[in-house]
């Protein structure tokens, strides 16, 4: 009896951990949802460039890594790379024109259109 007890309670332990880490493709589809709210015309303010810089580094970035939040960086947003468990930072960062959306990076194509990247 002891041993189901300790059975049930870890494997609970292990259903509400995978509940609370969403995986890769939820990230994704929550991305994309989030890519079609962004409206180019306008222009790219923070919160848009922070959606496209996540877009655009979990479609063309390694599968371990990261990208910070997008930073002023005159005509472009920036956002800082990272990549691999130690977390080294990429040559260049990812770029977005404040204007036409364009997103480059030396690791990647350049994109014209930012709601294309997922």
């Amino acid at each position: 009896m002891k041993f189901k007890a300790q059975l049930l309670l870890a494997l609970s332990c292990f259903l509400w951990g995978c509940e609370t880490h969403p995986t890769f493709d939820d990230t994704r589809s929550e991305l994309k949802v989030q890519l079609s709210t962004v409206v180019v015309e306008d222009g790219i303010n923070l919160q848009e460039a922070n959606i496209i810089a996540q877009s655009y580094f979990i479609r063309f970035g390694p599968a371990c890594g990261a990208a910070e939040d997008a930073t002023d960086g005159g005509e472009v947003w920036i956002a800082k790379t990272y990549i691999g468990i130690a977390g080294m930072p990429t040559r260049e960062p990812i770029r977005i024109d404040k204007h036409s959306g364009r997103v480059k990076w030396s690791n990647g194509p350049t994109i014209e259109n930012p709601k294309t990247i997922l």
